[in-house]
């Protein structure tokens, strides 16, 4: 699986960005399979900083920025054990959504210039992604997670692509969810340009753009997630230490 998803992130960055819809579904199976016990959390951590650092490497200028990167989005992604062990996590693996955003608002905020490695940046400057003059950036970063996450949910939880038990309904569904934001940047805001990786850059360094509303707003989404990302690890934090008095 490891090596599967290796060749799709390599597809999507020298083939066609719309791999990358579906690219990082393995990344999210080696996970629940780590937390399943199903493999080791050794072969979960060094497999997505390899993913996640051939992923970012070819977006930035430096190895060391894309290796660090690598383990910091890693660490991130690794909460949701925690909050997965410790506490009824009703979200399940859609909370990787917002510690996914998180990080890298994070990372927008004390390392802007390697913003290039977000996953938005496969669809950098595409007519399709004007509906981020709302969402800000980090909004397309959501929709490629998102669609990971809803492919991995049709073709790979409880390893039903494996079993030949695919969600053949929820499949359509999925790429019915996908393809909304491409038909709205396309046939109803056709005329708002993206807010693009460089623009975001610029905001956050410079603190200009030449839209007001978005110097004003920034990556809101981010900011949102940021929270929500800390609520729910401190809420299994406390579970833990409740569980622990308990025994």
């Amino acid at each position: 699986m490891l090596g599967v998803c290796v060749v799709l992130v390599m597809l999507s960055r020298f083939l066609s960005s719309a791999i990358s819809l579906i690219a990082f579904t393995p990344l999210l199976w080696l996970l629940e399979s780590s937390m399943n016990r199903k493999t080791s959390l050794v072969y979960w951590f060094s497999g997505s900083i390899l993913i996640i650092t051939l992923s970012s490497i070819f977006a930035l200028d430096s190895v060391v920025t894309a290796l660090i990167y690598g383990v910091g989005l890693t660490a991130t992604l690794s909460l949701y054990l925690l909050t997965s062990k410790f506490s009824k996590n009703r979200l399940g693996i859609f909370t990787i959504l917002f510690f996914w955003i998180a990080f890298d608002y994070l990372i927008l905020k004390v390392l802007p210039n390697a913003s290039a490695a977000f996953l938005s940046g496969f669809f950098d400057g595409s007519k399709a992604m004007g509906w981020s003059r709302t969402t800000g950036n980090l909004g397309i970063t959501a929709w490629i997670i998102i669609s990971n996450l809803l492919f991995y949910y049709v073709l790979l939880w409880k390893d039903a692509i494996f079993s030949k038990n695919i969600r053949w309904l929820s499949l359509i569904y999925t790429l019915i969810l996908i393809a909304l934001p491409l038909l709205a940047g396309l046939y109803f805001v056709p005329d708002l340009a993206p807010i693009t990786l460089a623009e975001m850059t610029s905001v956050y360094t410079h603190y200009s753009s030449s839209d007001i509303s978005y110097t004003e707003n920034g990556e809101w989404l981010g900011r949102i997630s940021a929270r929500v990302s800390i609520m729910v690890v401190v809420f299994a934090l406390i579970k833990s230490k409740t569980k622990s008095s308990d025994s």
